[in-house]
């Protein structure tokens, strides 16, 4: 790995704090994403049923959908790509200005799709839209320049989930907003294909070093692409109409994905709870695909909307809360350690995933409303446990810890922005 280290313009108090606030980009956007998974449902649908006026967007549902979607896991996915980046390209990590501004384009996206009843419909898109261009960039410009083209498809996946964004704000923005719906199968599918791609690499790779460093050294095999081809097909499939062939399709990609997992070693890492966390999540990924596409089928049985939980309070943002928490589980000795606010908010989001998809068959017990509160509750106590790792030195690798046979390396970074 390469070192980073110079002198570093001294600093104390509050003002450190922020210059170290800035100093990684997991740190704004992992937090971005935390806090907008918090108050995207304690607004609605949780502060609504208390009384709370809604949001300035009608109607809520798909503000509470696109929300969780674009703005929770775009923030998630650009703080991962990030602080990947600089091992692909062997240069600094994106700090300063550049990181102020596409944080910025973020938050003025919120803001402009909360208050899309008072400003110009352009504004949310534009804001929204230039959020994931100005990510695709980046990540472009820096893979270009280091000759790293094999990881170009990340910047095809943000491109491609930035024209979804813009397809479904723009149809959710006409007098047919329901309509986008349509749209949300196949948005959540290319989330899938990108979390199922990084989760097959690092998953593998933090459950091998787990190994060798109690001492059982083998490989794990850390790729399928038949998984991302059945999930392409999917999303074509989905895009032209074929609807039951995209759910067969669907079913095929998750028992793909349990077929790759048989051989990560999964129930020997339960005893961990970073690893446990990630191999759990991206089991709810792979069983998330089986219900939608079984519900897809069978509506009447199971109703879709519903079935879509699986993927995203389990799936999506257990894999989410089990990556991002990596960065805060770093001890003096190099290896990692869950915190109790990790181990509180994975546990909550698995009850809250459960409550949610009990919520049709018991359809009188207010389960809709249960599981929302237990969500927020989940991310509080995540976030709790997550506050220390947003100032400090930087440790790299921020998600991973000693690997076998190596001390932990703690990377100060410049100020210069080089």
């Amino acid at each position: 790995m390469v070192r980073y280290q110079t002198a570093m313009i001294p600093a104390s108090g509050e003002n450190r704090a922020f210059q170290d606030f800035w100093e990684a980009p997991h740190r704004p956007l992992f937090l971005a994403a935390f806090l907008c998974a918090l108050f995207t449902v304690a607004w609605w649908p949780l502060g609504v049923t208390l009384g709370v006026p809604s949001p300035a967007f009608e109607p809520a549902a798909i503000w509470h959908i696109h929300e969780l979607i674009f703005g929770f896991a775009g923030a998630a996915i650009g703080g991962y790509l990030l602080t990947a980046l600089p091992g692909w390209t062997a240069t600094p990590p994106v700090r300063g200005g550049l990181l102020k501004a596409l944080v910025l384009i973020w938050l003025l996206a919120r803001l402009a799709l909360a208050l899309s009843l008072h400003v110009p419909h352009a504004l949310p898109i534009l804001f929204n839209a230039g959020y994931f261009l100005l990510l695709a960039a980046i990540l472009g410009a820096r893979l270009i320049s280091a000759g790293s083209h094999l990881k170009l498809g990340y910047v095809f996946a943000v491109a491609a989930l930035g024209l979804g964004e813009v397809l479904f704000a723009t149809v959710a923005l006409s007098e047919r907003p329901w309509a986008s719906l349509t749209l949300v199968p196949a948005v959540l599918t290319g989330l899938v294909l990108l979390m199922a791609s990084v989760g097959m690499r690092a998953i593998p790779a933090f459950t091998q070093n787990w190994f060798a460093r109690n001492g059982q050294a083998f490989k794990i095999n850390r790729d399928a692409p038949v998984v991302q081809v059945l999930l392409v097909a999917c999303i074509v499939m989905m895009l032209i109409g074929w609807d039951d062939m995209a759910n067969a399709t669907m079913i095929s990609a998750g028992m793909a994905l349990l077929w790759v997992m048989r051989r990560w070693h999964g129930l020997s890492v339960l005893s961990d709870p970073l690893l446990a966390a990630l191999h759990l999540a991206f089991l709810w990924l792979s069983l998330g695909l089986i219900v939608v596409g079984l519900a897809g089928l069978a509506p009447a049985i199971y109703p879709a909307s519903d079935a879509l939980h699986a993927i995203t309070i389990g799936g999506m943002s257990g894999l989410i809360m089990a990556v991002s928490g990596r960065a805060a589980a770093h001890t003096e000795s190099g290896d990692m350690q869950a915190t109790p606010g990790f181990i509180a908010g994975v546990v909550l989001i698995w009850a809250a995933t459960w409550v949610r998809l009990a919520a049709p068959v018991f359809p009188g017990a207010s389960l809709e409303f249960a599981a929302a509160a237990i969500w927020c509750i989940a991310w509080v106590s995540f976030v709790v446990g997550f506050l220390p790792a947003l100032t400090g030195p930087v440790r790299r690798p921020v998600l991973s810890g000693r690997r076998h046979g190596e001390l932990t390396e703690i990377i100060t970074t410049e100020r210069t922005g080089q």
